[in-house]
């Protein structure tokens, strides 16, 4: 085999293990933190620079999603989102949609675009790291205990019958 074809083909898994990790629907939690085991509590800013913790949602269904702008499936769920926050939101539903973008300038783009009304966070990486996200879209349902009840990565098309189980 030829150095070339050898290299091409490195390159092609290496970009078939990351288009798996990024955009499958896959349901496995990151270590450590999987059904039934605390949520860990973060502070973080709002894109208007309010300070808000998980812990200040205690007592209410919250869906932590990190993603980013440049991340089709991201972009693919936030009209859902979007729906279901504002469905539930007066019965005890709260969205956190912690960014992972390198500059916050897309992200208020972004939110225009998709006129999202949920809280939006800025994440300096300490919060990814702290849950161990793997790829984008992940998302984490917590119920009003503050324990996670659903882990998801991919796209997270059954959101609203989760939330209605919860609430």
């Amino acid at each position: 085999m030829s150095k070339n074809l050898a290299y091409g083909l490195g390159i092609l898994l290496v970009a078939l293990l990351l288009y798996m990790a990024l955009f499958t629907n896959s349901q496995q939690a990151p270590p450590g933190l999987g059904k039934g085991k605390p949520a860990p509590d973060f502070k973080l800013k709002t894109l208007d620079g309010k300070e808000v913790s998980l812990s200040d949602y205690r007592g209410k269904v919250v869906l932590i999603n990190f993603w980013a702008t440049w991340c089709p499936p991201c972009r693919e769920e936030m009209p859902l989102f979007e729906s279901v926050y504002r469905k539930y939101k007066d019965k005890g539903f709260e969205i956190l949609a912690i960014s992972t973008d390198a500059s916050i300038d897309p992200v208020r783009k972004f939110v225009r675009e998709f006129k999202l009304s949920f809280p939006i966070l800025y994440d300096d990486k300490n919060v990814v790291n702290l849950y161990s996200v793997q790829g984008l879209p992940t998302s984490f349902l917590i119920d009003r205990e503050g324990k996670i009840v659903k882990v998801r990565l991919g796209k997270y098309k059954e959101i609203e019958r989760d939330v209605k189980e919860l609430l």
